[in-house]
């Protein structure tokens, strides 16, 4: 199973259709805000690929679409993901907040936005989270920006379930 993973577009409604456009096996897109107007209206009709959303932070109400939450826990396979811009976090300032929040919602992996940075972590099990240790491991992962990278180029995420194991990637335009 391939998850598409796209943040902070910013208006470049082209480039979420051309990676859209690159990745035809991707079973779900998942949008984690700052751009939610920039994806094709019929993706949220289809039903394939799935469509999961968060607002963030420069986002409002879209159309008639009923207004989308800040975040949003999912599974996919075995795993539970937790989707959010990150901004309600301080993200720009370090992850440790939003990542003592995923776990406390009992999520194996983090997925955020909001930086425009693209990061892939692994926090093994017993990580200290603000004084208390991880009871299981979680990855922490962030696709970048496809409308305003801070740096490079612009980028997206992709991850892949593939016999029980997650493999993360970026990819970039």
């Amino acid at each position: 199973m391939t998850l598409l993973v796209l943040s902070d577009t910013h208006g470049r409604r082209d480039r979420v259709l051309e990676v859209i456009a690159l990745h035809p096996e991707a079973y779900a897109v998942l949008f984690l805000g700052d751009g939610i107007r920039d994806l094709p209206e019929e993706l949220f009709a289809l039903g394939r690929p799935m469509l999961a959303a968060v607002r963030g932070n420069c986002d409002m109400v879209w159309g008639s679409e009923p207004s989308l939450g800040e975040e949003l826990l999912l599974s996919f396979g075995s795993y539970r993901f937790l989707l959010m811009h990150g901004h309600r976090y301080g993200v720009k300032s370090g992850t440790g907040r939003a990542v003592a929040y995923a776990a406390a919602r009992g999520a194996d992996v983090l997925l955020y936005g909001h930086t425009h940075v693209a990061e892939e972590r692994y926090l093994p099990e017993g990580t200290d989270l603000g004084g208390k240790g991880s009871e299981r491991p979680m990855w922490v992962f962030n696709p970048g920006s496809l409308g305003a990278p801070a740096e490079g180029h612009p980028s997206y995420g992709l991850i892949q379930i593939q016999n029980g194991q997650l493999l993360f990637s970026h990819g970039s335009l």
